[in-house]
Order: C-alpha cells, then structure tokens, then sequence
C-alpha cells in the first residue's frame, strides 16, 4: 500500500497528501509515517520541494483532527451507544479515555505521534468529554507538527540510506527501525515530564504544608 501512496502523492502532489493525511486522522490505517519517510527521501535527493508537502499534508491532519473532535461533540451519545455493542471497539476507546484523564493535554500530543493508533479515539474521546476545544487544538497542533516533521526529517537526512535499505529488504525493516526511535524518544519525553510535574506537585504540597 506504500508504495501506491507514494506513487500517488509524486503524481498528484501535495493535494494527494492533504487527502491521505485527512484520512489517516479520521481513521483509515494508512502507513502515513513510512509516505511522509519517503517524501523527505525524495526531498533530500532533490526531486521534490518539501515545504508545500508538509504544509499540505500538516493542514489534512489538523483539519481530520479537528473533525473527528467535533464528531465527538456533536454525536457522543450515539457513538457511545454503538461502542457499547463492539467490546474491541470499546476497549480501545476506553484506553483513550485513560489517556487523556492521566496525561490531559500531553497525552494528546503523545497520541499524535507517539500512540498514534489512539490518535482518532482520543479526538472522540476529547469530544464526547467537552474538553476545551483550544486546549485540544494546541496541543493536537504540536502532536501533528512533531509528527510530521520527525519522519519527514529522518528521511530527508537517511534519503541514501532508505532507498538502499528499501531495495534490499523492503520498507518493513525501516519501519521497525523509525519505530524504535520513536518509541524511545517519546519514553524520555513522557519520563522527563512525568518528573517535572512530580516535582510541582511535591513543591505545592511543601508550600502548602508551610
């Protein structure tokens, strides 16, 4: 399927992205992290401009986002009614759930890149629930721009690499590599930000105690 993407955006441009991306943020299980690798591939051998792709592809998955949030807003009751006949469904949208209540604001920019696959049940879940929807903006926005620029970014500086690597084994081992980084990036952000708000919570809990 990556390779009709690819073969998709290089021949309709950065429209084709904006779609895709859209898409993706509204739940179609599109390998947009390998599409967006493959764009700054190509970008850092010369053959496409990155800038349009990034804007184009940046303001798909915003607006998905946001539509998805606005679906939860405005058809929360019914969505919960159909989750409740679908235990898988509902699992996960309970996971999402979770999410937002232990990490608020952050857990929505992990799960635009980080727990990607949470991404469209945390905008229902942020819908259904009333969060302000500036706040979820935001912090959504971030998500995505991190998103987008750090796989466009890894294959724009790896474009040799990935083209070598894709004709020896596929983009399947790529995929695992990008993945791990990712993950590990992701874990020493949340760890270093679950310590700095530890360490709030115990300062106002001293200062309270004075």
């Amino acid at each position: 399927m990556t390779d009709d993407l690819v073969e998709l955006v290089t021949t309709h441009g950065p429209g084709a992205l904006f779609f895709i991306l859209l898409a993706n943020c509204l739940g179609m299980p599109f390998p947009t992290s390998l599409l967006l690798m493959a764009i700054g591939s190509f970008a850092g051998q010369g053959e496409m401009s990155l800038f349009p792709f990034v804007l184009a592809g940046l303001t798909g998955a915003v607006i998905g986002d946001q539509a998805g949030h606005l679906l939860g807003r405005l058809g929360g009751r019914l969505i919960i009614a159909r989750l409740a006949k679908q235990p898988r469904a509902r699992a996960t949208f309970e996971r999402a759930e979770r999410l937002i209540w232990r990490w608020s604001g952050p857990g929505i920019y992990f799960s635009r890149w980080l727990l990607a696959p949470l991404g469209p049940w945390v905008n229902l879940a942020t819908g259904i629930s009333g969060d302000p929807w500036l706040r979820v903006a935001l912090w959504d926005f971030f998500g995505l721009a991190t998103w987008i620029g750090l796989y466009v970014t890894l294959g724009y500086v790896f474009s040799g690499s990935v083209q070598r690597m894709a004709e020896l084994s596929g983009s399947l081992t790529w995929l695992l590599v990008f993945t791990l980084l990712t993950l590990l990036l992701g874990w020493l952000l949340l760890r270093r930000w679950r310590a700095a708000t530890l360490e709030r919570l115990e300062n106002r809990a001293s200062d309270l105690q004075d």
